[in-house]
């Protein structure tokens, strides 16, 4: 890809949203079922492959401020934009895993979903995947979540 100042903001943008690989692309539990057999999954990248695609797009045309407000954290993601700074902001509460960096990394990923980068797993359908739980916890998914999308987005299932 060529360099972010050879873009115009226009292909700075179409080049943000491009869908991520499969290979790239994690899934977790919404919610189980109450015999634990399956769980509902959502598709996600993780705040690196942002950073990553923010850095080859951009380059270091792109900065954010976080704030705390009670307890949501709120990102603010600025681009510049044929030599203007655009800015989105969205927010994100504490993760039950590492609260305020989880926060923080969240918040940063939906302020980027704003300018198009990981927009496209919003699109995915809602799927059930059965899966083997420990205690009432989500232990590992036992089929391919990628199987049930093209299941359910197909004509013939």
């Amino acid at each position: 890809m060529a360099k972010s100042k050879q873009l115009s903001g226009l292909d700075k943008m179409f080049e943000l949203s491009k869908p991520f690989d499969k290979k790239d692309i994690q899934w977790r539990v919404q919610r189980l079922t109450k015999d634990g057999t399956a769980a509902m999954a959502l598709a996600y990248v993780n705040v690196r492959q942002v950073h990553d695609r923010l850095n080859t797009v951009m380059g270091t045309d792109w900065q954010t401020k976080h704030e705390v407000f009670g307890a949501k954290t709120i990102c603010s993601l600025g681009l510049k934009l044929d030599e203007e700074w655009v800015w989105r902001s969205d927010g994100a509460g504490d993760t039950q895993f590492e609260a305020d960096k989880g926060a923080i990394s969240d918040s940063l990923k939906r302020a980027a979903v704003s300018f198009g980068i990981g927009r496209h797993l919003y699109d995915l359908p809602s799927v059930w995947i059965k899966c083997e739980t420990y205690n009432g916890k989500f232990k590992r998914w036992t089929e391919d979540p990628w199987d049930k999308v093209r299941q359910s987005n197909s004509d013939f299932s």
